[in-house]
């Protein structure tokens, strides 16, 4: 069992933001627990007195706003991928990267907001909403509220004076597009070694973020993972690094062939 000092539930964002900044006590937030709770567990993090447990913020929610859907940073990963507009959204492709995330159990218990303050470097779902032109909304101490894009969205959360933030909503447009996804990995369910993500669009624009394209051609945005610290945008510099899991070098050299399938993948639900 993880020994902690203290541990808070508070009921506002002002009150757990006040208890983060509190730089007398290394506190850190507890969303949905999945990596944090056996972190401390099994001492992998020895820098943490206690946790300030977001549950009670009434942040679990889904919500249409234009041409947007608004998701709660506490709207677990089951919900999320489940929801109407997500099962759709550019061929399904939220759903079909979220099942590597880890079994039904850890997506019944993992958050949104988890899984972009983690960014874990394999991530195929953190790969696919950066596909998608995710933004990420937090809220800092002085109570002021900022949106960013996913890629350029800094770890850890802080707000525009660089003061501590929580991620409050990430924001997933709802374009009409398609979408592909292309990984390699020691076993079909294995987390992956590289993998792509592409959301594409037709017509010559792409509200997506993405380059314009000739007409009658497709226009596309890809997230890549496996290929970094964290996942990031096909054409931002990769740092590849060796592990048991392959080297640098062929990482670097499975990210063009992963991209390549991807686009494939999208490119064939389009013609």
């Amino acid at each position: 069992m993880a020994i902690l000092a203290e541990y808070h539930r508070p009921k506002t964002l002002a009150g757990a933001l006040d208890l983060l900044a509190d730089r007398t006590v290394r506190r850190l937030p507890l969303a949905g627990g999945t990596y944090l709770v056996g972190a401390l567990e099994t001492r992998q993090r020895r820098d943490v007195d206690g946790v300030v447990d977001l549950a009670a913020l009434n942040l679990s929610y889904l919500q249409q706003a234009g041409a947007s859907l608004r998701v709660g940073a506490m709207t677990t990963l089951t919900d999320l991928v489940e929801h109407p507009l997500v099962a759709d959204l550019a061929g399904g492709i939220l759903p079909r990267t979220a099942r590597f995330e880890g079994p039904q159990n850890l997506r019944n218990a993992a958050t949104a907001g988890g899984l972009i303050a983690l960014a874990e470097p394999d991530s195929e779902l953190f790969a696919a909403l950066l596909a998608l032109n995710t933004a990420v909304v937090t809220v800092d101490l002085d109570g002021i509220e900022s949106c960013r894009q996913l890629d350029d969205f800094p770890l850890p959360p802080s707000g525009p004076a660089g003061k501590p933030a929580l991620i409050t909503e990430i924001r997933l447009p709802l374009d009409p597009a398609a979408g592909g996804h292309a990984r390699i990995a020691r076993t079909p369910m294995d987390r992956c070694i590289v993998a792509a993500v592409v959301v594409a669009e037709l017509n010559g624009r792409s509200s997506q973020g993405g380059p314009a394209a000739a007409p009658g051609d497709f226009a596309t945005r890809t997230g890549l993972c496996g290929v970094g610290t964290r996942p990031r945008l096909a054409g931002r510099p990769l740092a590849p690094k060796d592990d048991y899991k392959g080297s640098a070098a062929y990482r670097a050299a499975m990210a063009e062939v992963v991209v390549n399938r991807a686009q494939a993948d999208a490119a064939s639900l389009l013609l």
